[in-house]
C-alpha cells in the first residue's frame, strides 16, 4: 500500500481553543483603544495574524508592528489558555488509531510555532504528531495550499494520499488547491460552507481509521 497521511489543523479541529483566542483578540484590541465587531472572531478564525492585524487596524501596517502585535496577541492567548485548553472529543483516539495503522501524522496550522510548542506537550499530542508546519514556515497561508504541501513533503507522502482535517472553509479550500482530500468538521461553521470537502462530520469523535482509509479508496 502506498504511504498515506492525515494532516490536522490545530485550533478548532484538534483543540478547543476558540474562547481563549477570541478573548486574546479582545484584550489586544482594548489595549489599542479598539472595539471589535461581535462576529470578528468567526470572520478571522483560521487566518494568519499578518493578514488579520491590518484588517483590524483598517489599513497597511509596517511589518515590525505586525510582528509586535502578533507576538502580544499570542502571548495573551497562551496565558489565557494555560488552564483551560482541551483536545476535542475523539481527537486523541483518532490520532492513536491512525498511528496504529501506520499513517503519517502532521499538524498544518496558521498559528505561530510558539503556540504549537505550547499546546502539543500540554495535551499529549506530541506522542502522535511526526511533523508540524506553523505560521512562520510558509510565506502564503490558507486558503493557499503551502502549509499542507509542506506537511506532505516532510512526511514524504504524495498530496493525493493525504487527508486534511479542517474546521474552516479556507482550510478546506487550501486542501483542495493542494490536490488533497479535505475532511470538514463543523466546529465553527455550518456544513453548507464546505461544498468542496470530501466529507463533512460533526467532529473527530465520529471518524474512524476505517473511514479515513475509505476516503482514500484503500
Amino acid at each position: 500500500m502506498l504511504p498515506r497521511a492525515a494532516i490536522f489543523d490545530l485550533d478548532g479541529t484538534l483543540i478547543d481553543s476558540a474562547a481563549s483566542h477570541a478573548a486574546s483578540w479582545r484584550v489586544l484590541a482594548a489595549e489599542l483603544g479598539l472595539t471589535l465587531p461581535a462576529d470578528w472572531f468567526l470572520h478571522t478564525f483560521g487566518r494568519a495574524n499578518r493578514d488579520i492585524i491590518p484588517e483590524m487596524l483598517g489599513g497597511a501596517v509596517p511589518d515590525a508592528e505586525i510582528q509586535r502585535l502578533s507576538d502580544r496577541k499570542e502571548a495573551l492567548y497562551r496565558e489565557l489558555a494555560a488552564e483551560t485548553l482541551q483536545p476535542f472529543p475523539g481527537a486523541l483516539e483518532l490520532l492513536a488509531a491512525l498511528q496504529r495503522e501506520g499513517w503519517g501524522l502532521a499538524i498544518g496550522s496558521s498559528t505561530p510555532r510558539a503556540n504549537l510548542a505550547f499546546a502539543l506537550p500540554l495535551l499529549g499530542l506530541d506522542q502522535y504528531i511526526q511533523t508540524t508546519v506553523g505560521m512562520e514556515d510558509v510565506s502564503r497561508h490558507k486558503p493557499e495550499p503551502d502549509t499542507f504541501l509542506a506537511c506532505a513533503a516532510d512526511l514524504e507522502v504524495a498530496p493525493e494520499r493525504c487527508l486534511v482535517f479542517e474546521d474552516a472553509p479556507a482550510g478546506i479550500l487550501a486542501a483542495v488547491r493542494g490536490g488533497m482530500h479535505g475532511i470538514a468538521v463543523t466546529t465553527h461553521h455550518p456544513a453548507e460552507r464546505f461544498g468542496e470537502a470530501t466529507a463533512i462530520r460533526d467532529g473527530l469523535w465520529s471518524i474512524s481509521a476505517a473511514d479515513c482509509a475509505g476516503w482514500l479508496g484503500d
